[in-house]
């Protein structure tokens, strides 16, 4: 499965195959007195006016001299901190640097974070320049990411160029799928027409379009499902379809899959999408996937939903899913499933997977476990 993205945040944005490929990052928050102080209110952000006020007001030759003169490193953190804003608004570049020469920890690449968005909020291209040239590896991706996501809101053509014309690397292709699933969202239809009108995107124009329909899935869903399974159909790319729809699904899973059922005949897009569909039931309601599985077609489109249903359900509920896979008739599941199935209950529960697989009557369904737990030799 290629469920391309579920939005739940911008940060530590990790994109991969497989169901719920957009995951956020979770870290603790700044503690309440670490938290940007202004007029007099911790946490509070600054208006784009009173930002200009106190960039004009912040003497950075006396900042830094407080600083330096700060022995204690938390004292001179929260020094730093209660001035950002202004800072930042100052002089982006030179309180990134200052921040950048601190000992690193969770702390201080979280305010980093907070720095460079207000440099994107007013300078998009210089401080992804400055990203590219400052950091690697996953602070570079997730710096891009906060970047391409504040710039697309301001401009996605702009922001598309400017990124499309990066020499090809994973944090670029990265920004630009942000950047698409972000325009998508606000103006599909121009975001579609520059995946189109932009050769030079190659190989990674798919993605793009998929990103792109899956924001537009999260602003408009009925009208990018129709969009999206007109193309899958010309393209010859069900899997395109069944990931809009999936958008679709993690809002509204009842209604999304009330206009697979209605709107789309029996062939590879609605395949693709029950299949979809099937895991996100598995992650919501697993049992109302089970009633849902009678309304789909019999043979492959129910039997596609129907293993993906059961290996997802398997991992939140081994003992459920393996009851239900012993009992159920009107799906094939595949060797692949059954064994998930075994492995995520043995893994759980052991003695309680010993009982229920010795309990199994005799057929393909017990013989397809009774390797599950058995170490294999090696050659």
């Amino acid at each position: 499965m290629k469920h391309f993205i579920q939005l739940v945040g911008t940060l530590a944005l990790i994109l991969a195959s497989g169901t719920g490929g957009y995951f956020l990052g979770k870290r603790q928050p700044l503690a309440q007195d670490e938290m940007p102080m202004v007029g007099g209110r911790i946490g509070t952000r600054q208006t784009a006016a009173q930002r200009k006020e106190s960039a004009a007001a912040l003497d950075l030759s006396t900042l830094h001299s407080q600083l330096t003169e700060e022995k204690n490193p938390l004292l001179r953190f929260k020094l730093a901190l209660r001035n950002l804003e202004a800072w930042v608004a100052k002089n982006p570049k030179d309180a990134l640097a200052w921040l950048s020469q601190q000992p690193p920890t969770d702390r201080r690449d979280e305010v980093m974070r907070m720095a460079l968005k207000q440099f994107a909020e007013n300078e998009p291209s210089a401080a992804a320049d400055w990203a590219l040239k400052n950091l690697k590896g996953a602070d570079l991706n997730n710096a891009l990411l906060e970047i391409a996501g504040e710039w697309a809101g301001q401009n996605g053509k702009e922001a598309a160029s400017w990124f499309g014309n990066l020499p090809a690397s994973q944090e670029r292709d990265a920004a630009v799928e942000m950047i698409l699933f972000k325009w998508g969202a606000n103006e599909p239809i121009e975001a579609l027409e520059f995946i189109g009108e932009s050769p030079k995107l190659g190989d990674l124009s798919p993605t793009l379009r998929r990103a792109a329909l899956a924001g537009w899935a999260k602003s408009d869903p009925a009208a990018a499902v129709t969009e999206s399974l007109a193309l899958s159909q010309s393209q010859k790319d069900p899997e395109q379809f069944a990931n809009t729809l999936a958008n679709w699904a993690t809002m509204d899973l009842t209604a999304s899959s009330e206009w697979l059922l209605t709107k789309v005949p029996a062939g590879a897009e609605r395949r693709a999408a029950a299949e979809e569909l099937g895991t996100i039931y598995a992650q919501q309601s697993p049992e109302s996937g089970v009633t849902w599985l009678a309304k789909l077609s019999a043979g492959a489109e129910r039997d596609a939903a129907a293993n993906a249903l059961v290996t997802t359900w398997s991992r939140s509920g081994p003992e459920a899913a393996a009851t239900w896979a012993s009992s159920q008739t009107t799906s094939t599941l595949t060797a692949e499933t059954v064994e998930s199935i075994g492995r995520n209950f043995l893994m759980k529960d052991p003695p309680t997977f010993q009982k229920w697989r010795s309990a199994l009557p005799e057929g393909p369904l017990k013989n397809q476990l009774a390797d599950v737990g058995i170490p294999v030799a090696a050659p």
